[in-house]
């Protein structure tokens, strides 16, 4: 039984344990967004009520979070069991007016606060190069994000986002090893009381 333990343990400790990468891009189907992991697991929401409309966007996501009486102001929670998952979390943002970027850990501690400087216009460049990049990483997971003060929505868009969470093989693995190890253990108890 040792000798399997062993070798099982060894040969955990050659696999390399992935991540997987969820991503999200706004692309056509514009629709098909809400079916998909971003939708699914925060409170984001469509702001035009017909699910092809995206405004004068070409590209991203106008960003709403679903509360019509906050002022404008934007604030993308994740639910909180996808949120203890993700260690990474990066997007682009194209913004039409002055705003910060808040982006939290699940404890409501900052992980970045940016200023985000808007594209000139008018006219706007609604395509891809008006997009910056940012990514986050953290320990307990990323709790959401928000666009403050007043004014966010209908004034932002999102696009390719990238959320790095554990792979369920990777669970798989650590939980099986841990069963090994327990019964292992188990198995010498029980042979040394008979002794």
């Amino acid at each position: 039984m040792l000798r399997s333990l062993l070798t099982v343990l060894a040969l955990a400790a050659a696999v390399p344990l992935h991540a997987g990468v969820l991503t999200e891009d706004f692309g056509s189907p514009y629709a098909g967004w809400e079916t998909r992991w971003f939708a699914q697991n925060s409170n984001a929401t469509r702001v035009f009520f017909d699910p092809n409309d995206r405004g004068n966007n070409v590209t991203g996501l106008t960003v709403f979070d679903g509360n019509p009486f906050d002022g404008g102001q934007v604030r993308i929670l994740f639910d909180a069991d996808f949120a203890r998952t993700i260690r990474n979390f990066s997007f682009d943002i194209l913004g039409y007016n002055q705003q910060t970027l808040d982006v939290f850990d699940i404890d409501g501690n900052s992980l970045l606060n940016v200023v985000i400087t808007p594209v000139a216009g008018p006219p706007y460049d609604f395509a891809q190069s008006g997009y910056t990049r940012f990514s986050v990483d953290s320990t307990n997971g990323i709790g959401g994000f928000s666009l403050l003060p007043f004014g966010a929505e209908y004034n932002y868009s999102i696009d390719n986002l990238a959320a790095t969470v554990p792979e369920p093989a990777s669970w798989a693995l650590m939980i099986g090893g841990f069963g090994l190890v327990g019964a292992a253990l188990r198995r010498r108890r029980g042979a040394s009381a008979l002794a």
